[in-house]
């Protein structure tokens, strides 16, 4: 496990403003439930989501052009209203980009600054289960008591979670400053 650690980077980034174009579900809880309840409402399975995002043009993480690898697609928690939340699955794209497609969201998001929880490539069949434990252990384990940040669970912040393991598996967690 100490190799998987010495993969492991935590740093402050800022995403300056940009659209995020997303499926949204409110119900699941985690990946594969998320999936599994996609999965009932028509045309909206992995398979046809995920064809159709690779389609987009212009994402801001990933590579245009490239099918069936998944390249820039993000799945992200959307913070509500009273500690509610809902899971999304797209991608991020610049803030000029223009155009809808079916059965999709596009959320506008400002600029903001976040957590990262970042390990770098691995062997998905191998390593994929102890990395991801990895990421979720320094995530619960922060400590925020020493840092000048707090989490922002604000509505209308995202969580990303970012899964390509050739490069990468990381999470972005939004922050604020601490309150005085």
């Amino acid at each position: 496990m100490d190799d998987y650690f010495n993969d492991l980077s935590i740093t402050l980034i800022n995403l300056p403003a940009h659209r995020f174009l997303c499926i949204k579900n409110d119900e699941s809880q985690g990946y594969f439930d998320f999936w599994d309840k996609q999965d009932k409402i028509p045309g909206q399975d992995c398979d046809t989501i995920s064809r159709l995002l690779d389609k987009v043009e212009g994402k801001l993480d990933g590579e245009d052009g490239v099918t069936g690898q998944y390249s820039g697609h993000v799945m992200a928690r959307l913070y509500g209203e009273d500690g509610a939340s809902s899971e999304c699955y797209g991608v991020r794209l610049p803030m000029d980009h223009q155009g809808l497609p079916d059965p999709f969201l596009l959320l506008d998001l400002p600029d903001g600054d976040y957590i990262s929880f970042e390990h770098g490539p691995f062997d998905y069949q191998e390593e994929g289960d102890a990395v991801y434990q990895l990421l979720q252990s320094a995530m619960e384990d922060f400590s925020y008591d020493e840092v000048d940040f707090e989490e922002d669970p604000s509505p209308g912040r995202l969580s990303y979670y970012y899964f390509d393991p050739n490069r990468y598996a990381k999470y972005l967690l939004p922050i604020r400053p601490k309150e005085e």
